[in-house]
């Protein structure tokens, strides 16, 4: 398994924190076969992924997720 974070574009309204705009995100992130948890930080506009590196990589999570509307970029990974 690896960890990566990554920034993600809306995934919460200017000024607020609850997270109820990123769940589309979120869901689609958790969904992803080859992702284990999907970890948000709605403070900083940051999720933490788990994924196995034998089914998915860091780029083609970015790919996939931009595929769908979202946009986001590697923040940091492990």
């Amino acid at each position: 398994m690896q960890i990566a974070k990554y920034k993600v574009e809306g995934l919460t309204c200017e000024g607020c924190t609850c997270g109820h705009c990123g769940q589309p995100a979120l869901i689609f992130l958790r969904c992803l076969d080859g992702i284990s948890s999907v970890n948000p930080d709605f403070e900083n506009d940051t999720v933490l992924i788990e994924f196995d590196s034998n089914d998915l990589s860091k780029e083609e999570i970015i790919s996939k997720a931009f595929k769908r509307g979202f946009v986001m970029y590697l923040v940091d990974s492990e």
